[in-house]
């Protein structure tokens, strides 16, 4: 289960960076260092992963306790160390979900994701609703040891500092829903959003249809940034749908321009790659392949 879990993981990592073409955001096409940057951050966790496989197995045969686990200082320690890997690009907003993707899956060991679904989101919420400001302040004080001081800004911005996590007892909970809000990829660690289930379910309508996990990953990238692309983007969009994405040189071509019409006119969307990859893990261990 240990292997088959963080392979999982790893490989939902490669194909939500790698799959091309994703207008405007980071693909294989693109020359960019922010996909192998997104990839190392996965990879430069493995240790981690693992003990997070190993954790959610303990807890599950009873032998810790879901609030036993110090998992503040299991992120921090994940951090710091993907910091390292990457030579000081790491993308926390990849790394915590694929944490709590590996604990949920070793707790849970679910034969379908879509159809435990439910035993996932309360896996989820045992370990991430029982969090404590101690779990907090440990993840905020990695966020600033490894130059994301940006993600602490946010938090005290929405009002989260460190005097008032510690009176009101504020969760990881909390805090991963306020850092999604600007980071999309943190709301998949959050129980208490239905994102990261709905969109396996998604992932595997589209799996179904294409039998390809680069155009699965492409459709469902185009779906989840869909209501933030200008008129004329959607547009484009349907067309390359109706021509079947990349399985037709059509679509690719489409999809080849928009990627360029977009870049040229200053927009982005790789803040969602990371809950792509989020996605990606759970359909990959779903069944869906590249």
């Amino acid at each position: 289960m240990v292997y088959e879990i963080s392979r999982a993981l790893l490989e939902g990592c490669h194909i939500a960076i790698y799959s091309y073409i994703k207008p405007g955001s980071v693909h294989r096409l693109r020359i960019d260092p922010s996909a192998s940057h997104m990839m190392s951050s996965c990879i430069g966790i493995t240790e981690y992963i693992i003990k997070a496989i190993e954790l959610g197995q303990r807890v599950r045969r009873g032998e810790l306790a879901a609030t036993g686990l110090d998992l503040g200082r299991l992120l921090g320690k994940a951090l710091r160390e993907a910091y390292r890997w990457t030579s000081y690009h790491p993308y926390p907003d990849i790394i915590i979900p694929t944490i709590t993707n590996a604990l949920i899956l070793s707790y849970v060991e679910p034969d379908s994701i879509i159809r435990e679904s439910g035993d996932l989101r309360r896996a989820l919420s045992l370990f991430i609703g029982g969090t404590r400001w101690r779990d907090v302040r440990e993840f905020m004080n990695a966020l600033n040891s490894i130059g994301r001081s940006d993600m602490n800004d946010h938090l005290r911005s929405s009002g989260l500092t460190y005097s008032q996590a510690l009176v009101e007892e504020v969760s990881l909970d909390e805090t991963f829903r306020i850092l999604g809000s600007r980071w999309p990829g943190f709301l998949a660690s959050s129980p208490r959003e239905t994102i990261l289930f709905d969109l396996v379910k998604k992932t595997m309508e589209y799996y179904r249809k294409y039998r390809d996990g680069n155009n699965t990953a492409i459709a469902l990238y185009l779906y989840i940034v869909g209501n933030r692309l200008p008129n004329w983007a959607k547009e484009e969009v349907k067309k390359a749908f109706e021509q079947g994405l990349m399985a037709s040189k059509e679509g690719s071509k489409i999809l080849f321009q928009l990627d360029l019409r977009i870049r040229k006119q200053g927009l982005g969307f790789e803040e969602y790659t990371p809950l792509l990859a989020a996605i990606m893990q759970l359909a990959v261990y779903e069944g869906l392949r590249i």
